[in-house]
């Protein structure tokens, strides 16, 4: 999480830019949603998730834009997506309780907030790739496998998503959040990594985001013109991966993680 990358996007708009990685995600997300709504059989999976790629693709072109290439080579984007939409339906689904409701979207009041300077409403919103009463699943494709004892601890994703669902009475605490990960590459395989949060992480979360908001607003109420918090400490913080390297820290320092191994 990265506020200034926030605020730059918002001033220059003209930065924004589809990247491979995330656009066969997306294209993934559309094959398994197709299957939990009953569109297509899971065996149909692979081939229209690479449709959805190639459609979204085509519809760049027509807008004069073109794919940013992170870490595949794009003669593999085909074979790739379609590797973990099958790796999805042979090591995940199986697990996935049916009766769910695919790409939920949420909007969920947390507080009222008020102290000598500022006085707001803090919501959270998003959208859930899967929600049942039995818990709340994400889709993930990643380079590499996760691990479980890292997003237990660090994860700040399901801690917002289980608050939100308990918020709106969908679900009690404590909240199962189970990540449904694929490999990007042309083997790929699915991982299950469920992580648990209680009432006491919707706490830490609700509290964490309230100071970062008023951080924020004074900020931008006595220092309109300074950046707000950066966040350079990830690899995402790179030329590759981040559409306004150029205005931030790439005015000043060369990135260094541009030639990262590429997905095989």
């Amino acid at each position: 999480m990265c506020p200034e990358r926030a605020r730059l996007i918002a001033l220059h708009p003209e930065t924004r830019k589809e990247n491979d990685s995330a656009m066969m995600g997306t294209a993934v997300h559309a094959g398994i949603e197709a299957v939990l709504r009953g569109e297509i059989v899971p065996a149909d999976i692979a081939d229209h998730s690479v449709n959805a790629f190639r459609t979204r693709q085509k519809e760049l072109q027509s807008e004069g834009k073109s794919i940013n290439i992170t870490n595949t080579d794009p003669k593999n984007w085909d074979k790739h997506i379609a590797s973990m939409a099958e790796a999805w339906a042979r090591d995940i689904m199986p697990h996935v309780p049916e009766g769910g409701d695919c790409e939920w979207k949420f909007e969920s009041k947390i507080a009222n907030v008020s102290n000598e300077v500022f006085e707001y409403e803090l919501w959270f919103e998003g959208t859930m790739d899967y929600f049942h009463p039995q818990g709340i699943w994400d889709w993930k494709t990643a380079a590499r496998k996760y691990y479980q004892a890292e997003k237990q601890t660090q994860n700040i994703q399901s801690a917002v998503y289980a608050e939100a669902a308990t918020r709106l009475g969908l679900i009690d605490y404590d909240v199962e959040f189970n990540f449904g990960v694929m490999i990007r590459n042309a083997s790929s395989t699915g991982q299950i990594v469920p992580v648990v949060r209680t009432a006491k992480h919707g706490e830490w979360i609700t509290e964490q985001t309230i100071a970062l908001i008023n951080n924020l607003l004074t900020v931008k109420l006595h220092m309109p013109s300074t950046r707000w918090l950066v966040n350079d400490q990830h690899f995402l913080c790179s030329q590759r991966w981040c559409p306004v390297w150029e205005h931030c820290k790439g005015s000043y320092i060369p990135s260094d993680n541009n030639n990262a191994e590429e997905a095989q």
